[in-house]
């Protein structure tokens, strides 16, 4: 598995390299400050030393007893940090040096000691105490600081008895004390130790600091963001972000949440959007179906219409006379008693032939509405009435409910008379047993059409037949032509208007009527 640093150990590793960084500059500076301070201590040092001996050197050499000088020398030249101390004339011998060996030596003027003052043609007869030491390291490794301090010719040293200096000489000699500074590198060492002992511990602590304040700031923030982000990437538009803090992040936090709730509103726009276009789509699909299956039947009626008609002429004619003869046979003496039963039977057959020729040739003729203005009620209430009388509708109870102030509608009369009493006749088939028909006339929302309903509760069609009722010779009854509802169909057409059946096996029917009004045509 791929090794993923967290944000808390990336910061901490960045805060700690630039910790690193800056204490090791300061550790360089503080440890080159301490290791300056400690060179201009024991410069000093030396330089207290040199004028302890200088002062001592002056009262021994006034009482010319050298002796008790060399030795007051050794001693001081015994302690731990003095390598050696000598006392050089002014030709350069060494007068004395607490190392044997140096003692009668010539020191020349390029000498460490000597160069400070000798590097020009004129020799320096001041310097300062910085100017007069120098460090540098031993045959066996050490380091060490060099001192020199000049010895001057004080005005009782040129006057003396014992001493025969000029009273020109400036300097007499020069003094030089080499100090060791192992113990000032032990110290370092140690110094150095410490300081980064405590700077170690300075990174652990300011590490624990910086992750405890990181992981309580921005880690558990920014927890909370990635756990919302994870919400919201699910699909729950509904959460929300704690904002514990007024900074950064928690301004972070609420754009967050602001940009949560945008997305909510417009997800919910997008689906009712989308749940709008999609009803619209199957709304335009049905009308696009129905709009389909009325052109369908429109075509399937023309082209039947054609072939009725021309089938219908071609059976009037021999029906027409067969109907004539049985008439006469009928009314002819001649005629035995006993087969005038039959030839009754056979003239009644022969007119329901006849009507039901007359009823294609209706069908097939399509003849041209003679449209005008009238009033839906009173259509409806001469249909009613016509109706009302008939035996099969005594058990049936009529339920009219009329609009106020329905307007009149632009169509023919005596057809639309003709569709409602087609109408009025299914009912009362579909109801053998009694009913209710509710007949209902209302104007539509937008004023333009009248639309009538004629209901039963009789037995209902099956949902397999709604889409085949209007076509022509399809019938479920069992003496139906199956012309009826075809001719009704093509005579609301052919007025502007449309007819609807809507059903329910077991509970009824319901024919919808749309007529136009003042021209108006339905889509």
């Amino acid at each position: 598995m791929q090794f993923r640093p967290s944000l808390i150990t990336k910061l901490t590793f960045a805060t700690s390299l630039i910790l690193i960084g800056f204490m090791g500059l300061l550790d360089y500076i503080n440890l080159k400050n301490f290791r300056n301070a400690m060179i201009d201590y024991a410069i000093a040092n030396a330089d207290q030393v040199a004028e302890i001996i200088n002062q001592s050197a002056y009262d021994a050499m006034m009482k010319n007893d050298k002796a008790s000088l060399y030795q007051m020398i050794s001693r001081i030249a015994k302690s731990n940090d003095i390598e050696h101390i000598r006392l050089i004339d002014r030709e350069g011998r060494v007068a004395f040096s607490s190392v044997a060996e140096e003692a009668g030596t010539v020191v020349g003027k390029n000498a460490e000691m000597c160069v400070m003052c000798h590097k020009t043609h004129n020799p320096r007869v001041d310097a300062s105490s910085m100017n007069r030491s120098r460090l540098y390291r031993t045959t066996n490794g050490k380091e060490v600081l060099g001192f020199t301090k000049a010895i001057y010719n004080q005005p009782d040293c040129s006057t003396g008895s014992c001493h025969f200096h000029r009273s020109d000489y400036r300097i007499l000699g020069v003094m030089d004390i080499s100090i060791s500074l192992e113990n000032l590198r032990q110290r370092s060492h140690e110094y150095r130790m410490q300081f980064i002992v405590m700077t170690c511990l300075l990174l652990v602590l300011i590490g624990l600091l910086i992750t405890v304040l990181t992981r309580r700031l921005v880690n558990r923030p920014v927890q909370r963001l990635m756990r919302h982000t994870a919400l919201v990437a699910d699909g729950d538009l509904g959460a929300r972000v704690e904002a514990t803090s007024s900074d950064e992040l928690g301004e972070l936090s609420e754009a967050v949440n602001r940009m949560t709730e945008n997305l909510g509103k417009a997800s919910d726009e997008l689906r009712e959007w989308a749940d709008s276009l999609e009803h619209k789509v199957e709304e335009r699909s049905r009308e696009i179906q129905q709009m389909e299956t009325q052109l369908q039947r429109s075509e399937r009626l023309a082209a039947l219409g054609n072939l009725v008609a021309g089938i219908a002429h071609e059976i009037n004619n021999p029906l027409t006379g067969v109907l004539l003869y049985a008439s006469i046979l009928n009314t002819d003496k001649r005629l035995e008693a006993a087969l005038k039963p039959d030839m009754e039977r056979i003239i009644s057959e022969t007119r329901r032939c006849a009507d039901i020729v007359k009823q294609l040739l209706e069908f097939s003729r399509e003849a041209v509405p003679r449209q005008e203005s009238f009033s839906v009620e009173t259509v409806l209430e001469k249909v009613n009435d016509l109706f009302h009388q008939l035996p099969g509708f005594h058990t049936i109870t009529i339920d009219k409910q009329y609009g106020r102030d329905l307007p009149k509608v632009y169509a023919d009369p005596n057809q639309i008379q003709q569709v409602f009493v087609n109408l009025f006749i299914n009912a009362g088939h579909a109801m053998p047993d009694g009913g209710t028909l509710s007949i209902t006339a209302s104007r539509s929302g937008d004023g333009a059409f009248v639309r009538t309903e004629i209901a039963d509760t009789g037995c209902g069609i099956p949902e397999e037949n709604l889409q085949r009722i209007f076509d022509p010779f399809f019938t479920t009854k069992a003496d139906g032509t199956g012309l009826g509802l075809s001719i009704s169909y093509g005579i609301v057409e052919n007025n502007g208007g449309k007819i609807e059946v809507e059903s329910v096996v077991g509970k009824g029917t319901r024919f919808i009527v749309t007529l136009p009004v003042n021209g108006e045509r339905t889509t």
